[in-house]
């Protein structure tokens, strides 16, 4: 294959750029430590990729279509007004307990009660969700000013409301309704980087280094929708991810399923997809909310000019992704990142304290609690992120085999 890294991106076959730095992966700091987003999962789109020339069946007679014009159309969808139901399957086989070491939300010192309830329901949504087993929401979307999500799983029942200037969030366990005022408008415009899709497609791509295989695998059919099926896949061994597989509505560019499935060929690592889906757009009377009867009311005033997301910070998402490079963190010293793309591992040494005068180091000794003792340390092994923990107390992680921590730790 002929380098095409300083040329326009030809559609199919050709190697494309170099590996993005490291420290362009996410990571996500928990009030015990850091937790670091699988380097497999970002790699998606902060890695490497080489789009093959393998082009969709004809088995639903949809037209061939290249891994670039696939991503064009997905850029290029204008899907604003849908409903149906979605389903969530996750099996990361965490070790029996793990839940209890993770951080409580609703815990912060100073917290309103409204902030406690919507933090408290959403930590108990994503315990359910992690543990695993499968999860139904119904959902219904009419543009950026109208949203809707609910669940009536049992012991998770929820519903979360967004109509024009108004949110609702009900936690049906705790009976508790937060009613939310004096949102402002929605989105507020397109994203001017969105405005030429198809170029956009192409730098997304060449910005992409050599480590990722992208085609398009197929069609097959989700929901009742015909869909291409978006392949990418880590070159090279090292990952525990085999695959992220993404099925996307070929009429009109909207993504209705996403598996994850491990490089060791057991069960989808996540699969969420819709059950059923509908572009019609929904009711104006699906986006009218009232709590139930007895149910605690608590009320409060959104932040002036605030949009239904201002209540994140202005650095979410992106503020631990500087401290890659060595900046001072929670954790302790020394940090480090090991590889690139999806064999990408994070090696650090705790210190005694963490910046809120907690022991990281009895945090240490609670995850080693659910680990098995390997030679040289303690490995904590999960479908997707692997940690190994040496006896000298320096930490190994990533969304890589036990092998290669076990290699990059000298064990």
């Amino acid at each position: 294959m002929s380098n095409q890294s300083d040329q326009e991106f030809p559609g199919q076959g050709d190697q494309l750029g170099a590996p993005v730095a490291a420290d362009s992966v996410p990571r996500v700091r928990g009030r015990r430590g850091r937790v670091l987003l699988p380097a497999a999962i970002a790699a998606v789109v902060a890695a490497g990729v080489v789009v093959v020339p393998a082009l969709a069946a004809s088995q639903d007679d949809l037209p061939s279509i290249t891994a670039q014009q696939l991503l064009t159309k997905v850029l290029s969808s204008k899907v604003q007004t849908f409903s149906g139901s979605v389903t969530a399957s996750v099996d990361l086989g965490l070790p029996a307990g793990v839940s209890g070491l993770l951080p409580s939300a609703a815990a912060s010192a100073g917290a309103d009660k409204a902030v406690q309830s919507q933090t408290a329901a959403a930590q108990q949504q994503l315990l359910a969700l992690l543990a695993g087993g499968k999860r139904t929401f119904q959902v219904a979307v009419d543009g950026p000013d109208r949203q809707r999500v609910s669940s009536t799983d049992s012991g998770t029942a929820f519903t979360l409301v967004h109509n024009g200037s108004t949110a609702w969030a009900y936690e049906a366990q705790g009976n508790i309704a937060t009613e939310l005022t004096g949102i402002s408008g929605g989105a507020g415009g397109t994203d001017s980087r969105l405005s030429n899709p198809q170029q956009v497609a192409a730098q997304a791509l060449k910005a992409l280094g050599p480590s990722t295989t992208v085609s398009v695998a197929g069609t097959s059919k989700v929901a009742g929708q015909s869909v291409y099926e978006l392949s990418v896949k880590p070159k090279g061994s090292g990952s525990t991810v085999g695959e992220v597989r993404i099925a996307v509505d070929a009429a009109n560019g909207m993504p209705l399923q996403v598996r994850v499935n491990p490089s060791d060929g057991s069960s989808s690592i996540l699969n969420v997809s819709f059950a059923k889906v509908s572009f019609v757009t929904p009711a104006a009377s699906t986006f009218a909310y009232t709590p139930p009867s007895g149910a605690k009311v608590i009320k409060q005033a959104a932040p002036a000019h605030s949009t239904p997301g201002a209540a994140l910070p202005k650095d979410f998402g992106t503020k631990d992704a500087k401290g890659a490079k060595g900046s001072k963190s929670d954790i302790g010293s020394n940090e480090r990142t090991i590889g690139t793309g999806w064999s990408t591992i994070y090696s650090f040494a705790p210190s005694a304290t963490d910046s809120k005068g907690g022991s990281t180091a009895s945090g240490i000794s609670g995850l080693k609690a659910l680990g098995k003792q390997v030679t040289g340390g303690t490995l904590i092994s999960t479908k997707l992120v692997n940690v190994l923990i040496t006896d000298n107390g320096t930490v190994y992680a990533g969304a890589v085999t036990p092998a290669l921590l076990q290699q990059a730790a000298g064990k």
